[in-house]
């Protein structure tokens, strides 16, 4: 239920944005305008800029400023308004003409109507008039001439209405109608430009000369095919199937119409035109119902081109106004897939060709090679990534061992030097000591014998003179006491 809700409500926005579009043609001549107006004043202001700097840049100039001129003008303005007398002068006195603001330019309605003049005005109506006004009063006059009861009239009018419908057709019709399709595809793309330029800024056209030209021969095989496809499944004999079908098929193609003028300004190629209509075909198939309606109104093919070149600008700025709605539904309608599929093959994309298969598979080729070598960078990667990590596990570990303390040893919260074991110092000075010294144990010597007045003595050590050597003289030093002080 939520799905077919969804589609619903696409197929109405699709309709609603068709129709409310086309009242951009009453505004956006004003837009242009505007839009002009703001880039002809920034090129004033940069011209402005330019003057300046290339006045600051010579010497000043010996003219005396006009402010006090100006003052004294709009000193004299204010007393004139404030006097209570006045003089002929004044009165007969033309006051200055204030400058209007130019109006913008209708050239957008102007090619609108233009359309109108050149497929209503002289095909379409010239066709009217040929088949209800020329027709009818040539029938008459042969009536007048061989009378009502005459059986040669109806042999005569069997093979001169269709000589005259041909070389009307012929002369006047298709001549016109071709004309007509050329000069109007030139508006049809200025109008679309203009109003891309409006909403959008400057276009962004496909890449390269060629591949611009190839999309646009491409896209015109695909429409025509697709215009053919609609025409065959209006065969089905099965009631409403096949009409159906053709105006769903009519829809999305005159979708496809509107909006492929602003995709093509903005750049993208056909295959993803043609995608994004299939994805989102129920707002496209709402968008394209009125001018369906429209064109099918009549049983010439003349006459619903002329409706359609008629109509068909209106919707060009609908379609460029538009926002389309997207993810409405999960199903995609493959419409236009058999009609790719013949195009590549009237391209020379047959897939059967020896050309193409040789092609093909080279390509296979290449793309086995680049899975190959993808597949043997990721293996290397991950390798290096695998080395890394044992790199790094192993200087956590390292650093952990360094930093967890042995059981009986302190915990500090810093890394501290290394503790100094004097025991086994001693056990090692010992050991070299006994090794160095086993065969003359009796030179060992024992440490000097200092007296009563060892190290454990508070007795103070004096030193013992060396025989022989000279003495220093002692020179005793009495203090001298308070009696002896001169007060």
């Amino acid at each position: 239920m939520a799905a077919i809700k969804n589609i619903a409500l696409g197929v109405l926005y699709g309709l609603w944005d068709s129709i409310r579009g086309m009242t951009l043609v009453l505004h956006i001549d004003n837009e242009v305008a505007r839009q002009n107006a703001e880039l002809e004043t920034m090129r004033q202001l940069r011209r402005m800029d330019r003057d300046q700097y290339k006045q600051t840049q010579r010497s000043p100039s010996p003219v005396p400023s006009s402010a006090a001129a100006m003052i004294r003008e709009e000193l004299d303005k204010r007393a004139e308004a404030n006097s209570d007398e006045r003089t002929l002068e004044k009165i007969f006195k033309k006051k200055p003409v204030e400058k209007q603001e130019p109006q913008a330019e209708k050239k957008i309605a102007k090619k609108l109507l233009k359309c109108c003049l050149l497929n209503g005005g002289f095909t379409w109506l010239s066709i009217v008039l040929f088949e209800n006004v020329l027709l009818p009063t040539l029938k008459f006059c042969l009536t007048i001439f061989y009378g009502a009861q005459s059986d040669t009239l109806p042999f005569v009018w069997s093979w001169l209405h269709p000589i005259l419908s041909l070389i009307f057709g012929m002369m006047w019709v298709l001549p016109i109608f071709m004309l007509s399709k050329i000069v109007s595809s030139l508006w049809f793309a200025d109008i679309a430009n203009a109003a891309y330029r409006v909403r959008k800024g400057r276009p962004q056209l496909i890449p390269g000369i060629s591949k611009l030209v190839a999309d646009f021969l491409f896209s015109m095989v695909v429409q025509m095919l697709f215009l053919v496809q609609s025409m065959l499944v209006n065969l089905v004999p099965v009631k409403y199937v096949g009409s159906s079908l053709c105006f769903l098929h009519l829809c999305l193609l005159y979708s496809l119409y509107s909006f492929e003028y602003k995709w093509f300004n903005m750049g993208w190629e056909l295959h993803r035109r043609l995608t994004y209509i299939e994805k989102n075909w129920p707002y496209f198939f709402g968008f394209g119902i009125p001018l369906t309606v429209l064109t099918n109104m009549s049983s010439s093919v003349i006459v619903s081109s002329c409706i359609f070149s008629i109509f068909f600008p209106l919707f060009i700025l609908s379609g460029n106004e538009a926002k389309p709605i997207v993810d409405t539904t999960e199903i995609s309608l493959r419409l236009f897939s058999p009609v790719v599929f013949i195009s590549n093959l009237c391209f020379g994309g047959n897939p059967w060709s020896k050309t193409n298969r040789l092609l093909a598979q080279q390509r296979k080729q290449l793309e086995q090679q680049r899975r190959e070598e993808l597949l043997l960078k990721q293996k290397k990667q991950q390798y290096m990534l695998h080395q890394q990590r044992g790199h790094e596990a192993r200087r956590e570990h390292s650093t952990s061992r360094s930093r967890t303390p042995q059981p009986g040893q302190p915990h500090y919260r810093y890394a501290q030097p290394p503790a100094f074991d004097a025991a086994r110092v001693r056990d090692s000075s010992a050991s070299s000591t006994h090794s160095s010294n086993a065969a003359t144990p009796t030179s060992y010597r024992p440490p000097p014998f200092f007296g009563a007045a060892g190290m454990h003595s508070n007795v103070p050590l004096v030193p013992i003179p060396v025989p022989g050597a000279p003495r220093t003289p002692i020179v005793v030093r009495e203090e001298s006491g308070p009696d002896d002080w001169n007060l």
